[in-house]
């Protein structure tokens, strides 16, 4: 049996030094993808949708978004988990009340901004993602962390997708709420 339709067909270079790592922002839809276009190396070009993109901000050095590739040889299949960890400081009624919601929500679409200006499009496979995990805390001593930490899991059949370009340039007829 051939499997030429899974042989690599290009080199990863190695590149320079430049990259940061971390979460510059989230992104979270309330409404629904319509439609998506690709340019020939996969990115995402357009995304047209109905409803609204809500930021929620982080603080430097805090969150990040992490892929896993999950292969089972066994059960011949392959699955990508991405979990996205938010940090949001000092606990307040406002926080409080958008987490509860987002905790219910089992259709979660969003994008992820890092410091390298790179946009990531999650939730957009399986009915989209959720929050898996997160905690409340006040810290002990007076410099502790006062404030909320989650997990907003999703898996895809692919990689992660990213935009080409910044969110504003790629996506129509969904307002962006800063």
């Amino acid at each position: 049996m051939s499997y030429s339709a899974c042989q690599i067909n290009s080199s990863i270079e190695l590149g320079c030094v430049g990259s940061a790592g971390g979460v510059k922002t989230i992104y979270l839809l309330n409404g629904a993808i319509t439609g998506t276009t690709t340019t020939a190396n996969g990115a995402i070009s357009g995304i047209t949708g109905t409803g609204d993109l809500y930021e929620f901000q982080v603080q430097k050095q805090t969150s990040s978004l992490t892929e896993t590739f999950n292969i089972s040889l066994e059960n011949g299949t392959t699955y990508f988990e991405q979990i996205t960890n938010a940090i949001f400081n000092k606990i307040d009624a406002a926080k409080r009340d958008q987490l509860r919601l987002l905790s219910r929500n089992r259709q979660i679409v969003l994008f992820v901004e890092d410091n390298n200006s790179q946009v990531y499009y999650l939730g957009n496979d399986f009915s989209g993602g959720f929050v898996s995990a997160g905690t409340s805390e006040t810290g002990t001593a007076f410099g502790d962390r006062n404030g909320y930490n989650i997990s907003i899991s999703t898996f895809s059949q692919d990689p992660m997708l990213l935009l080409d370009g910044s969110l504003s340039t790629v996506v129509s007829g969904i307002t962006i709420n800063s």
